[in-house]
């Protein structure tokens, strides 16, 4: 998940490198800063692990066992869908940028109808996305300090690229402009992307058409809305692991907490600095699970922000290399205990202030390259066994002196 400045979003920021293959006609597509997203970053690093693969079966070896002790649900889980479809479809897929349509669509396309927004395939999380948003602006009206403008939800189905005419090709117009001639029409490029549909398992319902959520500013745009947008493959995602009880709920409460890091001025993933990625991500981590175990906010009992941590587990990444790192697993898992814990502290029974919980933050950030699994840090956990072990020479010694004097 991350947050995407809409006065870029609307302007190109690269043409892709990779050659259409629809029709053998090459198409330069203009790219989105949707593809430099948590979830959509993860799809590239999906790329990678399909060309890997196949460049390890062109030279008939097996793929070398990892070393790192990293494991990440969700490249897993992205490993087990893309291994459903056919390479050339694949290709074809990530060339076109179907991952980005239907996000496109609702932010630039589609009109603004936000009673009607339904989340999930079948609308089944409509109802807790909306209570928890309601819960998040009033719980976090008192700690900003400043006006808040609202924040509209907006969500993203791949049901609606099944709509030739009024969704799919004026999306196709917008984000291809104006790559298309007599030859090879927008309406042309656009049967050609619904053939490719059809053919992925669940078709229009296909996970990796919607698998992001991301919030959008509006800056100096007044034509836009600050938005949080979430899609269907999210919803699928978490279904799949059995984490979609707090799921919504955590994916919410995450993307809400990087308006408020908008407010706060925080910089976002278009540095391109992993550590700033890592950092805004922890921090909106952190946020979530403040909010969702505050007793003034979700109010969540033990079990379900034990779940909290798993969802967030679940969305870390092992690319530590990667300018769109976002944290690993155990990374994300401590920064919802960090921020959960902070809520319990009876010493704070009043909300914290915005810029006090990032004081707060930056100074637990510094050693968080240094987490062991239970979320200590490792040089202070190996302080506090030898502590232990001090302090148990020291009554062993006390008592055998006590035994001599006896």
């Amino acid at each position: 998940m991350a947050m995407i400045n809409r006065a870029f979003i609307k302007l190109a920021l690269f043409c892709a490198l990779s050659i259409c293959m629809i029709t053998a006609r090459r198409l330069e597509p203009v790219v989105y800063d949707i593809e430099q997203t948590e979830f959509a970053q993860q799809l590239q690093h999906a790329i990678k692990m399909r060309d890997d693969l196949s460049a390890t079966t062109n030279k008939q070896q097996q793929p070398q066992a990892s070393t790192t002790p990293c494991s990440s649900p969700s490249s897993r889980w992205l490993k087990s869908i893309i291994a459903d479809v056919s390479e050339e479809d694949l290709t074809t897929f990530f060339d076109n940028h179907l991952q980005v349509l239907p996000f496109v669509y609702k932010l630039h396309v589609a009109p603004r109808q936000y009673d009607q927004e339904y989340f999930g395939l079948d609308g089944e999380y409509t109802q807790e996305i909306t209570s928890v948003h309601n819960q998040a602006q009033e719980f976090w009206s008192d700690s900003m300090g400043v006006q808040q403008d609202e924040i509209y939800l907006l969500s993203a189905h791949g049901s609606d690229l099944a709509d030739r005419h009024d969704k799919l090709v004026p999306t196709l117009e917008l984000l291809f402009r104006n790559t298309y001639d007599s030859d090879y029409t927008v309406y042309d490029h656009a049967a050609d992307i619904q053939e490719l549909i059809t053919r992925l398992p669940g078709g229009y319902n296909f996970p990796l058409l919607t698998f992001n959520a991301f919030a959008t500013d509006e800056m100096d745009d007044e034509e836009d809305d600050s938005s949080i947008i979430i899609g269907d493959g999210y919803f699928q995602f978490q279904q799949a692991l059995g984490m979609d009880s707090e799921g919504p709920e955590y994916a919410h409460a995450h993307e809400f907490s990087h308006h408020l890091q908008f407010l706060l001025g925080v910089s976002d993933t278009q540095s391109g600095i992993a550590q700033v990625a890592k950092k805004s991500e922890l921090l909106a981590d952190a946020f979530s699970a403040y909010f969702l175990a505050h007793d003034q906010g979700g109010n969540m009992v033990s079990d379900e922000i034990s779940n909290v941590h798993s969802v967030a587990f679940s969305l870390g990444d092992c690319v530590k290399s990667s300018a769109g790192h976002h944290g690993t697993p155990i990374q994300r898992r401590c920064a919802t205990v960090w921020g959960a814990e902070l809520a319990d502290d009876r010493e704070d029974m009043d909300k914290i202030d915005l810029f006090e919980f990032q004081n707060r933050f930056d100074t637990w950030f510094e050693t968080v390259d240094d987490l062991s699994d239970s979320c200590q840090h490792l040089h202070s956990a190996a302080a506090s066994r030898s502590y232990r072990i001090l302090s148990f020479q020291v009554m062993t010694l006390l008592i055998g002196g006590f035994s001599v004097l006896l």
